[in-house]
């Protein structure tokens, strides 16, 4: 067991290996966006399995195993090479029930701690996955490029934008203000508390990216923050690379990345890895609360979309039916 136990640890000390060398070769060669993209695609998967995707298949935008794929109903092609991606692993252990609201163990009539099973993760293997650029097969519902769709007409991402605002308001001051610089889009004071949005500027779209950007500032940098006092510029390219990423992740245009401070994460891979971290932990969180606000809008789409299925399948058998009687 103590031979298997320091295999695996050498095994995921060389992949980690690995990942570092990507993560350097990937701000070497100025590939930071690319990093971002994927994670705009991709943004329940851990760090690690975002640098491995990027450094296999770049262009990947929707990942699973060989079986899942055929439980869609959809193959992968002949010669096709696997993505390797880190997948968790879980044993079921029995551990004392915890009580949710003290977090306190739960103890019986006798004093006995309750126990009950609960699933622990131990480790991790490397799995292979598909791009599904590299199936064949049928065509899959995708709610997510609906949701892009939508967006793109101004009614939708101007409710968005006002309930994102609404949602803040219970966690941050958030208002609309006209800027003596008109320059200015809008900003963040981390003394108040407070986002401040320009008023004159008419694009729904920019606005609701501003607003993404300095919600960033107000999770990552507010007074209480362990990083409130890291430099100016690693500050702002931490709020735009979440607004890039949560941006491209609801199909909103997005500018080339442009911060010239990510260079030097470059010399301390260290820092980089961390910062990256933080970047894709709040670009998830972000993406994860604005997911619950359009959940009714989801699910409208997703039953249109059923309906549209059934009256095609109607008119289909209509016409085949009509076909067999000539």
């Amino acid at each position: 067991m103590m031979n298997q136990s320091n295999e695996y640890k050498e095994k995921i000390n060389k992949i980690q290996k690995e990942v570092d060398q990507a993560i350097e070769r990937m701000f070497q060669n100025g590939e930071f966006q690319r990093f971002l993209e994927v994670t705009s695609k991709f943004p329940k998967y851990s760090l690690n399995n975002i640098i491995m995707i990027v450094s296999q298949n770049p262009d990947a935008t929707l990942v699973m195993g060989y079986k899942k794929w055929q439980e869609l109903g959809r193959q992968v092609q002949k010669g096709e090479k696997a993505i390797k991606i880190f997948a968790p692993l879980f044993r079921k252990e029995s551990l004392p029930k915890i009580d949710p609201k003290t977090q306190e163990p739960i103890f019986d009539e006798k004093g006995n701690p309750v126990m009950e099973k609960r699933e622990i993760l131990y480790g991790f293997k490397l799995v292979n996955v598909f791009d599904i650029s590299q199936t064949k097969g049928k065509e899959l519902f995708n709610i997510h490029k609906l949701i892009q769709e939508d967006l793109k007409e101004d009614h939708h991402i101007q409710s968005l934008y006002k309930n994102f605002m609404h949602y803040l308001n219970k966690k941050v001051e958030v208002k609309e203000e006209i800027l003596e610089n008109p320059n200015v889009k809008g900003y963040y004071n981390p003394i108040k508390h407070h986002i401040r949005i320009n008023a004159s500027v008419e694009n729904t779209s920019m606005k609701f990216k501003t607003l993404i950007h300095e919600y960033a500032h107000s999770l990552l940098h507010h007074k209480e923050s362990d990083m409130k006092n890291l430099p100016r510029g690693h500050m702002e390219a931490q709020a735009e690379a979440v607004a890039f990423i949560v941006s491209k992740y609801y199909g909103l245009d997005t500018e080339a990345y442009s911060s010239g401070y990510i260079a030097t994460w470059s010399k301390d891979i260290k820092l980089a890895k961390q910062a990256m971290k933080e970047i894709q932990h709040v670009a998830n969180g972000v993406i994860r609360e604005i997911d619950e606000l359009m959940r009714d809008r989801m699910k409208e789409i997703s039953q249109l979309h059923e309906k549209s299925d059934e009256k095609e399948m109607k008119t289909s058998k209509e016409k085949t039916s009509l076909s067999l009687e000539r």
